[in-house]
Formats: structure tokens, sequence, C-alpha cells
């Protein structure tokens, strides 16, 4: 039952960042079509879900190498590494977004 349930997530996990890569595309190819603040917005929310999709990325990651039963050979430093990643990415995307909205509420 718990691999059953641990291939359930995994596979959720999955289709998570493949969505949000795929919506994040859609943003892109559709601010082609847009002017001004509209498109300045639609830039940032494909790059937010990138982002996300990153933080997603990392999450399935470290949740396959525990059910494997390898995160505990994997140094802490590169541990650490993959979450900055992950979080520097989400706070990159975050703040472009911030900025975004600031700049079009000028």
């Amino acid at each position: 039952m718990q691999n059953l349930m641990t291939s359930i997530i995994f596979i959720l996990g999955f289709m998570t960042v493949a969505l949000s890569l795929i919506v994040a595309f859609k943003f892109t190819s559709y601010r082609k079509s847009l002017d001004g603040g509209a498109k300045r917005i639609s830039d940032a929310i494909a790059w937010q879900l990138i982002g996300e999709s990153i933080i997603g990325f990392g999450t399935l990651i470290f949740s396959a190498a525990a059910h494997f039963g390898v995160l505990q050979h994997w140094s802490l430093s590169f541990q650490s590494s993959l979450r900055f990643v992950m979080f520097l990415a989400t706070a990159i995307t975050t703040y472009h977004l911030l900025r975004t909205l600031k700049t079009m509420s000028k």
C-alpha cells in the first residue's frame, strides 16, 4: 500500500511540474499578441510558473531519493545546494513579479 501511495504521489508531482511548464509556455506564446502592461504581467506570470516548476522538480527529486533510499547517501552540501537552487528560483521569480506589479501601478 505504501508503494502505491508513493507512486501516486510521484505521478502527481511529475504532472504538476509538467503542467506548470506547459502553462508557462502558453503564457509566453500568448504574450506575443499583447501590448503594454498585459504583456509584462503575462511575462511575469510565465516566469513565476517556471520558478514553481523548479521548486516542484526539486521536491520531486528529494521525494524519489528518499523513497529509493539514496537520500541518506547524499552529502549535506549537495542537499543544501539543491535547496538553494529551488528557493533562489522561487525568490527571483517572485521578486520579478513584485517588481512588474510595482512598475505597472505607477
